[in-house]
């Protein structure tokens, strides 16, 4: 009887784990193309400007290969938590080859992330870009904006109001001045020569200076003691106290609001916001988020912006700003929609050789055919060659005066207009309520401008822009929250939700770079 030879001769039958020496190869793997893709992109730009190679330790990871397994993850599922990152690093064959066998943890991921990426994830997003982008697209610099928000990952119900500030802290302020007030009596009465100012501002410091002094003072009496109740002076400063921790709350409040109206307590840096779940239920919810600003040039997200400004208006000349710093000069042509068209939108865009497609509020109503419902609007009212307006019964406005508005940063002119014939008008009913008559305010300014986007839009040209943007911009949000379900941020604090949808941006343009080389059936599609 042959017996068999077992080259293992510490193997046995039971045991869970054979001793079998398994190599990977590359050939072994059906389809790496989004794999080889990031690779080559991650190749063409210099890492060490953002990684520091020298301070890696001998037996840590290697960091190109953690940025490597990190774009993929957010390239292939939208996002990838820790978790899911330390699985594919054990489980996923593609990143065992490129680890050579190692397995970092989820802690190795977050270090990582918090140590190398944090700091420098927009100019990483920056040279991805520039090297996946076309050398036309980049000099013609055709931006397509648009905003949206994410909510934040906070209770909804830890909101904090910037109103409470303005209404609350004056009534403490004056009740700490009253306490003040009755120190200085009660120190009158008994012929103690001690006086404070009811005229500072009662900050922290100058309480915690008279609670000190207080404190002081009871002891010198010998005021503070068990068993013979509680001195006046004693009780003024407890109250004193109570009253200097709401103070230095709201102070603290005030701080943090900085020009918001609000903010979350989980995540402070978040803005109370409108959300909507769908078209159709549930729309106008009031939570915790910030609102994402991109633009999008031949398909790809060339810069995004985190405001926490809950208007669109008001974000357009910061991130035009932000861009700037970024790509070192102005986008040539700017498209967006009825969200960003303001004056001072449309002056900074002229002021800085920008060619502004913005619609404005009132693009669409402007549009309607006049009917005797809508014939008593403003945008609706025939006009003279001076553009004064001209009421449907055919009497004209007189001009009552001129106001000149800053709040843009830019001069702005309104004339205000009022119709002298409304006494015993038929349509009046239908056209006011004022007892003193219909009113009007003109822009002249404004509606020039309106009059050049309004001839831009009826082109050829500005319609193909018009529709590039809600194909680009808008579906490039609807790729990210939609087909890959990431609408809700995991990460908390501004710095924190900057790095977590810069990896999201980063995975957006890979993924997009890989489907325009021809790779829409590879396994980004499975």
């Amino acid at each position: 009887m042959s017996s068999t030879l077992n080259p293992q001769g510490n193997y046995k039958g039971y045991q869970t784990k054979m001793l079998l020496e398994i190599s990977i190869a590359q050939s072994d793997f059906v389809d790496m193309t989004l794999f080889h893709t990031i690779q080559e992109v991650i190749g063409r730009i210099n890492i060490e400007k953002w990684i520091d190679f020298h301070r890696q330790r001998r037996d840590a990871y290697d960091p190109i290969a953690l940025l490597t397994i990190i774009l993929f993850a957010y390239a292939r599922y939208g996002y990838a938590s820790l978790r899911q990152l330390e699985e594919m690093s054990r489980y996923d064959l593609r990143c065992r080859l490129i680890l050579q066998g190692q397995t970092p943890s989820y802690k190795a991921y977050q270090r990582f992330i918090n140590h190398q990426l944090k700091g420098s994830i927009e100019e990483l997003s920056h040279q991805v870009y520039l090297c996946i982008q076309n050398q036309k697209a980049l000099e013609e610099a055709i931006l397509m904006i648009d905003g949206t928000k994410f909510e934040a990952n906070a209770n909804k119900m830890t909101f904090y109001w910037g109103a409470w500030v303005k209404r609350y802290r004056p009534r403490h302020w004056q009740k700490a001045m009253e306490i003040v007030k009755q120190l200085n009596r009660c120190f009158k009465t008994q012929r103690i020569e001690v006086h404070y100012s009811i005229l500072k501002e009662p900050t922290l410091k100058y309480l915690i200076e008279i609670d000190e002094r207080l404190d002081q003072w009871l002891q010198e009496v010998g005021a503070i003691r068990k068993g013979r109740g509680i001195h006046p002076v004693a009780k003024l400063k407890r109250e004193l106290g109570k009253v200097a921790k709401s103070l230095f709350s709201y102070a603290l409040a005030k701080d943090i609001l900085g020009e918001r109206n609000s903010f979350s307590k989980t995540d402070p840096d978040a803005t109370m916001m409108h959300m909507k779940y769908d078209y159709y239920n549930h729309t106008n919810v009031f939570k915790p988020g910030y609102n994402v600003q991109i633009g999008v040039n031949n398909g790809y997200i060339a810069y995004s912006q985190i405001s926490p400004d809950v208007n669109d208006m008001k974000t357009a000349i910061p991130f035009l700003e932000g861009y700037r710093k970024q790509f070192g000069e102005y986008p040539k042509m700017v498209v967006t929609d009825a969200g960003y068209g303001s004056f001072g939108n449309y002056v900074y865009a002229q002021l800085h050789q920008i060619q502004a497609i913005m619609k404005y509020p009132g693009y669409q109503k402007k549009k309607e055919k006049v009917t005797e419902k809508n014939q008593f609007q403003l945008l609706h009212m025939k006009r003279t060659e001076e553009g004064v307006p001209i009421c449907p019964e055919g009497y004209q406005f007189e001009a009552e005066k001129v106001t000149v508005d800053m709040k843009t940063g830019f001069p702005r002119t309104t004339i205000h207009y009022r119709n002298q014939h409304c006494e015993g008008c038929p349509m009046r009913s239908r056209c006011t309520t004022s007892k003193k008559g219909r009113s009007a305010r003109v822009s002249p300014q404004l509606e020039k401008i309106q009059n050049q986007v309004d001839a831009v839009l009826e082109t050829e040209e500005g319609r193909k822009f018009m529709a590039q943007r809600s194909s680009q911009a808008e579906g490039a949000f609807g790729d990210i929250k939609k087909n890959f379900g990431y609408s809700l941020l995991r990460r908390r604090g501004e710095s924190g939700v900057k790095v977590e949808l810069g990896l999201v941006i980063l995975g957006y343009n890979l993924r997009h770079y890989h489907h325009q080389k021809g790779g829409k059936n590879a396994e980004v599609m499975k």
